[in-house]
């Protein structure tokens, strides 16, 4: 299809949640025309509401957000209201996105010890460098990875929203963002696997560093991986939502 006869559908428009088709002016007890989707499953049985953390926010509400967006990712996003941005979404990002880059900082300084002890020419004091220095490092690495991994969710916020766009889809950039405020979660578990693989291997030495290379290769490709379904499973539960 040419792009000049892309129309994206307006915010006003009912979308079939099924098929995205448009059902302005139809009967609420009628079903889709495309795709025979009863339309009261868009609309008024479309089962959407605010997030639990949004709903009570505390700590306990926050861990079982986490929870859902990891776990029961499809599920969360198909009853998660798309439209009402909150306060305490931003927050719920916010904290993960803190606690997301405490683990990468110090994943990064970690990694960095052992590039250091291994290229090292002579004997270093191993375990006093080893617990002394991501404590000493952290305050430097952590507003770096902080805004690093923030800067990289607004790119993608900004392209997914122009690429949308293109495609005549109905996600402009708020909805994106809400949808990237709770899928912040998911870079929790990324985390934390990465965090114990790394800690493992340099405080045990279980392994050749030939194979912890390699198995860091294979977290870094099953972390996009991981990250990208997620993200998408987000994008395409949000897309035709109404409310």
């Amino acid at each position: 299809m040419p792009t000049q006869q892309r129309i994206v559908p307006a915010e006003t428009d009912i979308l079939c949640e099924r098929c995205g088709y448009t059902l302005n002016g139809l009967p609420e007890t009628s079903n889709c025309p495309e795709c025979g989707e009863p339309i009261a499953n868009s609309t008024s049985q479309d089962g959407r509401t605010l997030s639990l953390y949004e709903m009570d926010p505390r700590p306990a509400t926050f861990w079982k957000t986490t929870f859902q967006v990891i776990f029961q990712t499809k599920r969360f996003y198909r009853t998660l209201k798309g439209r009402e941005e909150t306060d305490a979404s931003q927050r719920f990002a916010r904290y993960c996105r803190q606690l997301t880059s405490v683990g990468f900082s110090i994943c990064a300084v970690l990694h960095g010890i052992w590039l250091i002890t291994s290229l090292a020419p002579g004997p270093i004091p191993r375990a006093g460098f080893v617990f002394a220095a991501p404590f000493l490092m952290l305050p430097l690495v952590f507003p770096i990875t902080f805004f690093l991994l923030l800067g990289i969710i607004r790119l993608a916020e900004w392209l997914t929203a122009i690429e949308a766009r293109y495609w005549g889809i109905r996600l402009p950039q708020h909805i994106v963002r809400r949808a990237m405020n709770f899928h912040a979660a998911s870079y929790l578990l990324v985390v934390l696997v990465t965090t114990f693989f790394i800690a493992f291997h340099q405080f045990t030495h279980a392994m050749p560093d030939t194979w912890y290379l390699y198995g860091l290769c294979a977290l870094v490709i099953l972390s996009a991986g991981y990250l990208f379904q997620t993200y998408w499973i987000g994008m395409k539960n949000l897309m035709y939502a109404n409310r």
